[in-house]
């Protein structure tokens, strides 16, 4: 959102800038003396034109901004929702009940890169880890076909199942 307001605020300074340069551009002078009749003025076309290109560009510069932040913030949505399906599925699971394990998925801004997936937590042995593995992979697959599973899990035979 502060994206957004920057980019308003910076289309609305610029727009004040354009409207002192097109006051520049026709300037209404009054002359006490008379003077004869002044050829048709070269100048004044140009700047009506660069005006207009000012406008035009600004009008595009503001668009691509709001598409760009559209689209990131549709790549966030797309994280958040892979994420929840991640934490359903890891709290669904009744071999991992008691363990810790938080996914945290970051998406990034191109779909060339691969989205991350970082597994936090305590696991009370290996096979537990690679249960965990296994069912983050079988729930991503079909929602991201480009992504990387950082495996941050801590592997504590100490652990001691809580009763609920």
């Amino acid at each position: 959102m502060n994206l957004l307001q920057s980019l308003i605020r910076a289309g609305l300074a610029a727009t004040f800038m354009l409207l002192g340069v097109v006051e520049v551009a026709w300037p209404q002078a009054t002359s006490p003396v008379p003077s004869p009749p002044a050829p048709p003025s070269e100048g004044v076309g140009g700047y009506g034109i660069l005006a207009f290109g000012l406008v035009m560009a600004l009008i595009i510069a503001v668009g691509v901004a709001v598409k760009v932040y559209d689209v990131r913030r549709k790549r966030e949505d797309e994280g958040v929702a892979l994420q929840s399906r991640l934490s359903d599925a890891l709290l669904g699971e009744p071999s991992l009940a008691g363990c810790p394990v938080t996914p945290t998925v970051h998406v990034p801004f191109s779909r060339r890169s691969p989205t991350t997936i970082a597994l936090t937590g305590t696991v009370p042995s290996g096979a537990r880890r690679d249960t965990v593995m296994q069912l983050v992979q079988a729930v991503a697959m079909p929602f991201e076909s480009n992504y990387e599973i950082e495996d941050r899990l801590i592997v504590d035979p100490r652990m001691i199942r809580r009763a609920a």
